[in-house]
C-alpha cells in the first residue's frame, strides 16, 4: 500500500555526504527503501543548525559555518542532486505526481524546518517560494526571530509581530503551515493568525508520552476543525518512555498513538511523518520502524490497532495527499 511521508531530513544527508565527498545520495542511500516501502511520495524539510551543539550532532563536516551559509549550501547541494538523479522529481502541486510516478521517480514537496537561516527577514519566504519550496514551519526546537519553539527558552512568547507577517504571507502563498516543533502558544497564535488547514507534520499524542514536541488533545481537537493531518513520528522519545534499544520504543507503540488521536478526533486526521535518522550518525532507532524500507510493517501495526483496511489507506496517503490538494492544488 502506498506511504505519503510527512517529514524526511533528507536534504541534510545529501549535505553532510557531499562534503565528505559523495555522490549519487539519493540513489544509493534512499530510493532503494523508498521501493522496498512503497513510499510514494514525500516533503523533504530543509533543516538548519540552530546551535554549536546541534552543529556538532547533525552537521559535524560543516562546522563552523553560519546558519545561512550551512542553508544556501544545503539548497545548492540538494537542487544538484535532485537535477542529476533519476529517481525524485520536485512537485509543486498534487496534480504533478501523476506524470512524476510515471517516469518511475517519487513525487517530493520541498519543505522547510525553522527558519534560522533567514536572519529574521520574513521576506526571505518568497525568496523560498520561488525557489520552489511549497511547506514550513517556523521554528525547530529552539526560538527565533518569528516564533517560541517547542523547547523555548524562559518564556513561551508564541508568535512575534514578524512571525504574524510571515505565516499570513504563506497563506496568501498557499504554502502549508507546519506546527510540528512550534511551542504551544506558537501553535495558538498560528491557528489565530490563519485561516487555512496546519498540519503536524511529525508529532505524535501528548496523551501517551508527555513531550514538548507532541501535540495535546485540545491542540489535535484545533488541528483537526480546521481540516489538518498530524503524521506519526518515529523517534523513540516522542513514543513513549521506554527508550531505544531491544525491549524500548517499537512500532506497535507507534502505531498506539495513531489509535489514540482516531479515537480522539477520527482516522481521518492520522497520517505518517516518519522522521527517520537512520542515515544520521549514531542515532537510537524505533524498533520495527527504523528506516523507510519497514513503512510497510507499520501499516502492519495500525491494523493490529483495528484499523480497517479503508481507515489504514486513508493514514498511509489520502489524509496527507488530502490537506496538500486543498492548500497547493
Amino acid at each position: 500500500m502506498r506511504v505519503f511521508d510527512l517529514h524526511a531530513d533528507t536534504m541534510l544527508d545529501i549535505l553532510n555526504q557531499d562534503l565528505k565527498g559523495g555522490t549519487d545520495v539519493l540513489a544509493q542511500r534512499h530510493f532503494p527503501d523508498y521501493q522496498t516501502g512503497e513510499v510514494e511520495g514525500l516533503i523533504y524539510a530543509l533543516w538548519v543548525p540552530t546551535s554549536e551543539e546541534a552543529a556538532r550532532e547533525f552537521t559535524p563536516e560543516a562546522e563552523g559555518m553560519e546558519p545561512q551559509e550551512i542553508m544556501m549550501r544545503m539548497i545548492a547541494r540538494s537542487f544538484r542532486e535532485f537535477r542529476e538523479t533519476d529517481t525524485i522529481e520536485i512537485a509543486y502541486h498534487l496534480s504533478d505526481f501523476p506524470g512524476i510516478r510515471a517516469k518511475g521517480k517519487v513525487p517530493v514537496i520541498l519543505g522547510i524546518e525553522g527558519f534560522y537561516g533567514f536572519n529574521g527577514d520574513p521576506d526571505m519566504i518568497d525568496v523560498m517560494y520561488r525557489l520552489g519550496f511549497r511547506h514550513g514551519m517556523l521554528t525547530w526546537n529552539d526560538d527565533n526571530e518569528f516564533a517560541s519553539g517547542a523547547t523555548f527558552t524562559g518564556e513561551d512568547k508564541g508568535l512575534t509581530p514578524k512571525g504574524v507577517q510571515i505565516v499570513r504571507r504563506m497563506e496568501e502563498l498557499r504554502m502549508i503551515i507546519d506546527v510540528s516543533h512550534a511551542s504551544e502558544q506558537t501553535f495558538w497564535d498560528i491557528l489565530e493568525n490563519t485561516s487555512c488547514p496546519v498540519i503536524a507534520s511529525h508529532s505524535n499524542a501528548w496523551g501517551l508520552c508527555r513531550h514538548p514536541r507532541n501535540l495535546k488533545d485540545d491542540q489535535i481537537r484545533a488541528l483537526a476543525a480546521r481540516g489538518g493531518v498530524i503524521g506519526m513520528n518515529t523517534w523513540w522519545e516522542f513514543i513513549n518512555e521506554k527508550g531505544p534499544g531491544v525491549t524500548g520504543a517499537n512500532v506497535d507503540d507507534l502505531a498506539a498513538h495513531a489509535r489514540y488521536i482516531a479515537d480522539l478526533v477520527g482516522p481521518e486526521y492520522v497520517g505518517c511523518g516518519f522522521d527517520f535518522c537512520n542515515y544520521l550518525q549514531d542515532e537510537e532507532l524505533t524498533i520495527g520502524i527504523e528506516s523507510a524500507a519497514q513503512c510497510q510493517l507499520f501499516l502492519d501495526a495500525l491494523r493490529k490497532q483495528g484499523f480497517s483496511e479503508d481507515e489504514v489507506r486513508l493514514i498511509a496517503w489520502d489524509n496527507s495527499v488530502r490537506v496538500i490538494d486543498h492548500i497547493l492544488g
